[in-house]
């Protein structure tokens, strides 16, 4: 796989409706079960407790403000019941062997968690999604600049929709740590990428919003994430 077919992985991530459940047709009053808090988070040595998700393995934790939602597994599972399926996928409009070579790079593409800042379904939400891309077979890509610039070198060569307007690589220090990140926006909404590349892995932050205020939230919340979580034994 080449450096080009493993970024057309995030270039569906962020810009593919499918990717981001803001843009899809989630019907309001979707029933959500949310993850139950742990009395102490450390305490948690993976995955979501209320408004903590806690990654070890790569050496992170994110938390969301209490007014936001981290539905349970049962809620892609509800939906997809329903018929609304809200993962990545490559689109039916493309060919059959871009489809194939797509779907084997979306493979390397895991979401970890997914926040909502008011219920799905709701007009002018605000989502954020975690990600992480394995960068092994891009040598190439050293830091998170690296990275953003080649996904840049891929829109530029691209077909893309004509509302899409995309910024230059741009830096941000957020609480303790240095960021990459390209903000896009269209008809759809805006969306801002915070980038950091950690033990071979891009972890991507990606928020999809309209209002201005969802931007604030979420730079406050990259400022507070904690890196350097080690595995407990």
């Amino acid at each position: 796989m080449t450096g080009r077919s493993c970024f057309t992985a995030l270039f569906l991530f962020v810009f593919s409706s499918l990717a981001f459940g803001q843009d899809r047709p989630i019907p309001p009053g979707v029933p959500i079960k949310e993850v139950p808090p742990a009395e102490n988070p450390e305490s948690v040595p993976d995955g979501v407790a209320g408004r903590t998700y806690t990654n070890p393995e790569l050496g992170f934790r994110i938390t969301f403000p209490d007014e936001w939602l981290i539905p349970g597994d049962d809620f892609e599972d509800y939906l997809k019941s329903q018929g609304i399926d809200i993962g990545l996928k490559a689109p039916e409009s493309i060919g059959r062997i871009d489809q194939i070579q797509l779907e084997r790079a979306l493979e390397r593409v895991r979401v970890l968690v997914t926040a909502y800042r008011a219920m799905p379904g709701s007009a002018d939400n605000a989502i954020v999604r975690v990600a992480a891309e394995d960068l092994s077979t891009v040598p190439q890509v050293k830091d998170a600049v690296d990275y953003v610039d080649l996904m840049r070198s891929q829109f530029a060569a691209a077909k893309l929709p004509p509302d899409l307007k995309y910024s230059e690589t741009q830096a941000e220090q957020l609480g303790r740590n240095q960021f990459a990140f390209l903000d896009t926006e269209n008809n759809a909404g805006k969306k801002r990428m915070y980038v950091t590349v950690r033990r071979g892995v891009a972890l991507l932050f990606t928020l999809s919003y309209s209002k201005p205020a969802d931007l604030v939230t979420f730079r406050k919340i990259m400022s507070e994430t904690e890196f350097g979580i080690k595995p407990r034994n």
